[in-house]
């Protein structure tokens, strides 16, 4: 794991053989975790990092390649904490929410794991944003009072000839109002063989149980890769567990995590070199999420700022998102 005095570390190059012996890159999976509502880059003094346009540039910018390339986020998106504010403060955090999703939708993210804190609001707040979003919020043991679940359990996504199942899982014993958790391994175990069943070629779990139990939680699955949200650290370098290797990227979109995919290597497959990499704040950021956050910036700075409608218009014209005005802004 990353120490503090190598926050900057650029990671592990690109390369094809990895320095590790893995060869035939086959694709990427890039991740991001524990934004908790931050989309601007940091006042860090030494080297300013982080920023939601510059993450969306920099994945931009892996895509310009034949690879093929996803991008995931492993919870915790939306909120700082889990429980609801007053009024301005409320309106604040929920705005930067839409403002996460929409972000998500333009940068082309392909699945979101459902994490605690993104329950933050409530459970019918989160169904809002999900049906605002263009990617799927996937949960394997998030149910209502019924029992039934809430989110998909899954997805798998096709590119090039990958077939990545991803699911996600929340810790065990939550309840709120009109939800509660499966215990997650017993979710996770249906989850995963019903993505090999479909012909999934890597299984990604999206955890949000935090550090230990994702360790213990590693060796006995059947996924080729962890990504963990909740404990915040910065893997620099992937740890492999059983065939499971795990990683996290950090916080706040200061880092983005990288898990590389190879045909070949040392050893029983999976053959998967998982780093990170920082967020320059002087890097090339994508043009339309600055649109995005300028509006975002405007009404944060707005005194009267009232809680935001969710619909979203679309400006199909310019091909990009509005976010709605708000009421009583000027």
């Amino acid at each position: 794991m990353a120490q503090a005095g190598d926050r900057i570390e650029p990671g592990l190059k690109l390369s094809d053989p990895a320095a590790t012996g893995e060869s035939i890159l086959q694709g990427r999976v890039l991740f991001s975790s524990n934004l908790r509502g931050e989309f601007e880059p940091c006042s860090c003094p030494e080297l300013p990092l982080g920023g939601i346009s510059q993450t969306v540039g920099l994945v931009d910018s892996m895509r310009d390649s034949t690879t093929p390339v996803f991008w995931l986020d492993a919870g915790d998106r939306f909120f700082r904490i889990d429980m609801a504010q007053l009024s301005t403060e409320e309106a604040e955090r929920r705005l930067r929410a839409m403002l996460l999703v929409d972000v998500g939708n333009l940068g082309g993210l392909d699945a979101m794991g459902v994490g605690q804190l993104d329950l933050g609001a409530g459970l019918k707040y989160l169904q809002l944003l999900s049906r605002r979003a263009s990617f799927p919020l996937l949960s394997a043991n998030l149910v209502d009072e019924e029992g039934a679940l809430i989110f998909a359990p899954s997805v798998l996504l096709e590119r090039g000839q990958l077939r990545l199942g991803v699911t996600s899982v929340l810790p065990g014993n939550l309840v709120g109002d009109g939800f509660r958790t499966l215990p997650p391994k017993t979710s996770l175990r249906r989850a995963i063989k019903a993505l090999r069943a479909a012909g999934a070629t890597h299984v990604v779990v999206l955890s949000n149980l935090g550090e230990v139990a994702d360790r213990k939680l590693a060796r006995g699955l059947r996924a080729d890769l962890l990504l963990s949200s909740r404990s915040r650290r910065l893997s620099s370098v992937g740890e492999k567990l059983g065939r499971t290797v795990l990683g996290e990227a950090g916080s706040r979109g200061r880092y983005l995590g990288d898990a590389r995919l190879y045909a070949q290597g040392r050893g029983a497959g999976p053959h998967i070199v998982l780093t990170a990499q920082p967020v320059l704040a002087s890097g090339v950021s994508s043009p339309a999420i600055d649109e995005l956050v300028e509006q975002v910036l405007r009404r944060l700075a707005d005194p009267l700022l009232g809680v935001p409608p969710l619909p979203v218009e679309r400006q199909k014209a310019r091909g990009t998102l509005q976010l709605p005005a708000l009421p009583g802004a000027r």
